[in-house]
């Protein structure tokens, strides 16, 4: 099992960036106006945000990143750490978005910048690492960038992803304290599920060439290309009311972690339908299970941040919480974290034109 306690490292702020256009579920040309109520009632996803063609995930992210430096009052020369988490990278092979970010930002050249491609289960996972560099003291300020623009590698005319999705990107703040109560966590991966997520031809083993850009019709209501997002639906249910769950009661046997007294579950919103039944599995409240999936849909990594700052950002301001995480997708990956933060800077959801 790769379980993880990381010491001397605290949460001090998170902000969201979505872009301002909104899409409607129900107003999807490939749903009949049932399939759309059923679509919305199985999912919970009513709009969620898209992008415009010219923008990309990193200008939300530096957006959000932009209001949260200046919201806690953090000199840009003293970060230490920038974290790029994502697939929705600016240039699919290089350079690392992280190092373009590092010089829009203004951070110091003396900066570490970091890209990690991963998608749902990307907040959980950039999280452990950029904590795991901190906790030494070496590093002492880090900016965490996680989201995605799901619209960029998904077919509008594939009705199995492409009302469910929206865009969003996130800045989490984290600073090196000696007296911050222990991140822990529980990683998890199986290879062997690669393929229930994919973008089949948008990189080195199978290159994009212009036969990749043909749409193909795959079934009524599903279009795309070789380069666009495919989800094999019964496998990717199949492995999340499964997976994310044990893995909960796993992180919280082995740290002793009582879960029905959290004030929080922040999972993944990869629809209502899966994350209710995790949910009553673990026998937690709707109270402590709370959703962004109506307003903003999955927004695939930014799922977490989105969900805490649209939903609970009065009480994570205002108090000290005590919050388990859930990440889990593509790659087949997942992981969760109990953490705890004290009064931290929350911004309200930022919408950028």
């Amino acid at each position: 099992m790769a379980f993880l306690s990381i010491n001397n490292v605290a949460i001090r702020g998170v902000a969201v960036a979505v872009p301002k256009m909104v899409k409607v579920a129900a107003e999807q040309a490939f749903f009949t106006p049932v399939e759309a109520e059923n679509f919305t009632n199985v999912t919970g996803v009513v709009s969620s945000h898209v992008a415009p063609a010219d923008m990309t995930l990193s200008d939300l992210c530096e957006v959000a990143a932009n209001r949260l430096l200046d919201a806690v009052g953090w000199e840009r020369n003293r970060v230490d750490l920038i974290m790029f988490v994502s697939t929705s990278r600016d240039y699919y092979i290089c350079p690392n978005t992280a190092n373009i970010l590092q010089h829009k930002l203004g951070l110091s050249v003396d900066c570490i910048a970091l890209d990690m491609p991963f998608a749902c289960s990307g907040y959980v996972y950039g999280l452990s690492v950029a904590s795991s560099i901190m906790q030494s003291g070496q590093v002492r300020r880090a900016l965490l960038l996680v989201g995605e623009m799901t619209s960029k590698n998904q077919s509008d005319r594939d009705k199995t992803v492409w009302a469910l999705h929206g865009d969003a990107g996130s800045a989490t703040l984290l600073e090196y304290d000696e007296t911050a109560r222990p991140m822990q966590f529980n990683l998890q991966s199986d290879g062997s599920g690669y393929e229930a997520i994919i973008c089949r031809e948008m990189g080195v083993r199978q290159p994009t060439t212009s036969e990749s850009l043909e749409m193909h019709k795959i079934d009524e209501g599903i279009e795309r290309n070789a380069t666009q997002c495919a989800m094999d639906g019964m496998s990717v249910f199949s492995f999340a009311i499964s997976r994310p769950g044990k893995c909960i009661k796993q992180l919280c046997e082995h740290f002793d972690i009582d879960l029905p007294a959290i004030d929080y579950l922040f999972i993944h919103q990869a629809n209502k339908m899966i994350d209710e039944k995790i949910r009553k599995k673990l026998k937690l409240t709707e109270a402590q299970v709370p959703y962004s999936m109506p307003s903003y849909g999955n927004t695939s990594s930014c799922t977490i941040p989105v969900t805490m700052v649209s939903q609970a950002r009065e009480v994570l301001s205002t108090g000290v919480n005590e919050l388990v995480l859930c990440g889990f997708g593509s790659g087949l990956s997942w992981g969760a974290a109990h953490v705890f933060t004290d009064h931290i800077i929350c911004l309200p959801v930022i919408e950028v034109e």
